[in-house]
C-alpha cells in the first residue's frame, strides 16, 4: 500500500515528499482508523519520507460500545476521594479501552471519556488515561532525537497549513492552505504561539494570515514543527496551477 500511494508522486524533492505523506495521511483517515496498525503505517510512511510522524487517537473508534455500557466517574471535594461506578457492560468497555491502550506502542498515548458522551453519565467527571513510560513517574531523563531544521526561512513562506487540529481558539481547517501577507520574530513568551517546546527558540515566528472567518490575524508557528506545513510561492504555484514559478 505505501508503495502504491508513493508511486503518484515525485520523491526527488521536498514537495512531492511532502504532498506524498499528505496523501497517505488522507489514507490512513479515511480506511486505517480502525485498524490497530493506522500508526504504524503513518510512521513507516514518515520514516520512508523523512519527516516527524503525524499520529491519531484512534482507540477508541476500535472499541465497540457495548449497549447497556454506563460509566460515571464521581469526585469528592471533602474526602479527597474518587469513585467510578459502572454497569457489566460498562465495566467491560473500560476494559476494553484500557486493553487497546495498553498494547499502544506510542508515547504518551491517552483515551478521553468525556462528560455526557457514551458510555459517560451526564453528571460525571471527565475521565482522561494516559499511558507513559516509567520514566514519567521517576524523572529520569528522556533522550528525545532533535527535530531536523527544514530548508525554508521565513521570508520565503508564502502559505502553510496544519497538519493536526489548530491551536483552541484559532479558526484554521487542517489540510487547507493559508495565504501568509507578513512575519515577524516571535516574541519570548507570547501566548498567541502554537506550542512546540522541542524547536530551536529563535525559529518561532508570527505569521500576518486571514483566518476561516475573513479575519486578518497573527499567529506564532515553529519553522520545524512537523504538524505544520510551509510552501514558498513557487510550491503554491506548482500545486495551485500546476506551472513552475
Amino acid at each position: 500500500m505505501i508503495e502504491e500511494i508513493l508511486a503518484k508522486y515525485d520523491l526527488s524533492h521536498d514537495f512531492g515528499r511532502k504532498m506524498a505523506y499528505e496523501a497517505a495521511i488522507e489514507h490512513a483517515r479515511e480506511h486505517l482508523t480502525e485498524d490497530p496498525h493506522c500508526n504504524d503505517f503513518l510512521r513507516a510512511v514518515a520514516n520512508r519520507l523523512g519527516f516527524q510522524p503525524v499520529v491519531f487517537d484512534t482507540i477508541e473508534s476500535r472499541v465497540k460500545l457495548r449497549k447497556g455500557a454506563w460509566v460515571d466517574a464521581w469526585i469528592s471535594d471533602e474526602d479527597d476521594e474518587v469513585a467510578i461506578t459502572a454497569t457489566r457492560e460498562g465495566l467491560q468497555y473500560v476494559i476494553d479501552v484500557l486493553t487497546q491502550l495498553r498494547n499502544s506502542t506510542e508515547e504518551g498515548e491517552h483515551v478521553h471519556l468525556d462528560r455526557g458522551i457514551a458510555p459517560m453519565t451526564d453528571n460525571s467527571a471527565h475521565l482522561v488515561f494516559f499511558k507513559e513510560e516509567e520514566t514519567w513517574f521517576t524523572g529520569a531523563p528522556e533522550e528525545q532525537e532533535p527535530y531536523p531544521p527544514r530548508d525554508i526561512e521565513p521570508e520565503q513562506v508564502f502559505a502553510f497549513q496544519t497538519l493536526q487540529y489548530p491551536p483552541e481558539g484559532l479558526a484554521v481547517t487542517p489540510y487547507k492552505l493559508y495565504r501568509v501577507t507578513g512575519f515577524e520574530a516571535a516574541p519570548e513568551d507570547d501566548p498567541n504561539v502554537k506550542d512546540f517546546p522541542e524547536g530551536d527558540p529563535k525559529r518561532f515566528y508570527l505569521f500576518r494570515f486571514r483566518n476561516d472567518g475573513g479575519q486578518l490575524v497573527t499567529y506564532g508557528f515553529h519553522l520545524d514543527d512537523p504538524g505544520m506545513n510551509f510552501f514558498t510561492h513557487k510550491e503554491v504555484m506548482s500545486l495551485v496551477m500546476g506551472v513552475e514559478e
